[in-house]
């Protein structure tokens, strides 16, 4: 649950001593967004556990996601703005600690208060996706290196390393709480690590970053396009997280093992698309890329939906994961030709509609799963990616209200 593209803010440092104190917070920084994929990967495999531990319904449990959403989308709207005159270097390693605490919360509460443990999850969600990603564009201007795109790549690698753990502690046998706990133990290792590096003293918000507003979208009109693409692009996306474990392991009869490495599969895949892929399929212009993205992952969710093989499953996973890398990195480069001047509100703004989608869907799709099966709320995750198809088509020039005449203007995957 991450994909945010920061708003540009001033370099904190200047200078050659500015970029080598920002340089020495790039390990610290990969090292916090790998445990926050890796408590996702994590929670991928043993969600079936809580499920069962808890007697929860796939309705209930999405009732709990969708919590755990809500507080995200309020955090990063309302919160982070008022948080943001902290100094980073205090504020990302509570963020850290924050989803940290939710883990264990989720992993060892009782069922009465699983619904808080939920939304302080959805709180460290909200506070890492944004002063992380804040603190790592700073440490971008700063060194002149792409540690957005190398974050971004973290958080996969985090997916493969903590499906692999949850996997090893479902085929050794051990409590599914074990896996929680080991995720929670990284996240705070991360956050020492990120408070003993030197930063700024400067605070997130110097130039106004955090000021989130969809008035955008009524300045910016092409902008409800882009909004669509990071919709959809969300929604699968998130949907893999808190979907897919329990779809391979209760329709398909995968073991814990199988699993995990489908998940690894899926996160590996994401993980070059998001170092390699996007600097590929640019070239090539962000409109196209977006239709390449979505028709990829259409092509693999459908072999997802329709396939009764955890093998298969796990190979569509590849096709899907290297796919979708690309579109909203593709989308959030749009944002140049339609907000030259007022990118920081635009990229809020079609990230706020992005999170949106993590609301709104683990409802839906868990009552399909209660409803019908777990198959059918795989496939209607599935078809919307032809959202992503769709906008691609809407995203030329003429119907983003550009005046520029090509589609190859560079951009940089987040």
């Amino acid at each position: 649950m991450e994909e945010v593209r920061p708003p540009t803010v001033a370099s904190p440092g200047g200078g050659g001593g500015g970029a080598t104190i920002a340089a020495r917070r790039i390990p610290a920084l990969l090292a916090g967004y790998w445990a926050f994929g890796q408590f996702w990967g994590v929670w991928v495999i043993v969600i079936a556990s809580l499920n069962a531990t808890h007697d929860l319904t796939y309705s209930e449990n999405g009732r709990l996601l969708t919590m755990l959403s809500l507080t995200a989308v309020v955090v990063m709207a309302l919160v982070a703005p008022r948080l943001a005159s902290l100094p980073l270097g205090r504020i990302v390693p509570a963020s850290l600690v924050t989803l940290a605490i939710g883990a264990l919360g989720m992993g060892f509460a009782p069922g009465a208060v699983l619904l808080i443990a939920f939304a302080v999850v959805g709180a460290g969600n909200g506070l890492i996706d944004v002063f992380m990603n804040v603190d790592a564009q700073r440490v971008e201007v700063a060194t002149r290196k792409p540690v957005l795109q190398w974050l971004h790549a973290s958080y996969a690698a985090g997916g493969v390393t903590g499906a692999a753990a949850g996997g090893l502690v479902g085929t050794v046998g051990l409590d599914f709480r074990a896996g929680f706990a080991y995720a929670a133990a990284a996240l705070c290792v991360t956050a020492v690590m990120n408070a003993k590096v030197g930063t700024s003293d400067a605070g997130a918000d110097a130039e106004g970053a955090l000021r989130f507003s969809l008035s955008a979208f009524r300045r910016h009109g092409g902008l409800w396009v882009l909004g669509l693409v990071v919709l959809f692009a969300f929604l699968v996306e998130g949907s893999m997280d808190t979907w897919s474990g329990l779809y391979l392991q209760e329709q398909l009869g995968a073991t814990a093992a199988q699993a995990a490495v489908a998940f690894a599969a899926f996160s590996a895949s994401l993980f070059l698309g998001r170092m390699f892929a996007g600097r590929v399929l640019f070239g090539l212009g962000q409109r196209a890329t977006i239709l390449f993205a979505g028709v990829g992952a259409a092509v693999g969710g459908a072999v997802v939906a329709a396939t009764d093989s955890a093998l298969v499953v796990g190979v569509a996973f590849l096709l899907m994961g290297f796919s979708i890398a690309a579109a909203a990195p593709a989308a959030f480069g749009l944002v140049e030709r339609i907000a030259p001047t007022d990118q920081t509100n635009a990229i809020a703004a079609i990230t706020t509609v992005g999170y949106t989608g993590f609301v709104w869907s683990p409802p839906i799709f868990g009552w399909l799963a209660d409803a019908f099966s777990l198959r059918t709320a795989m496939a209607v995750i599935v078809s919307t990616t032809l959202g992503i198809i769709i906008a691609g088509f809407l995203a030329s020039a003429r119907r983003l209200g550009t005046a520029r005449p090509t589609d190859s203007v560079r951009g940089s995957p987040s």
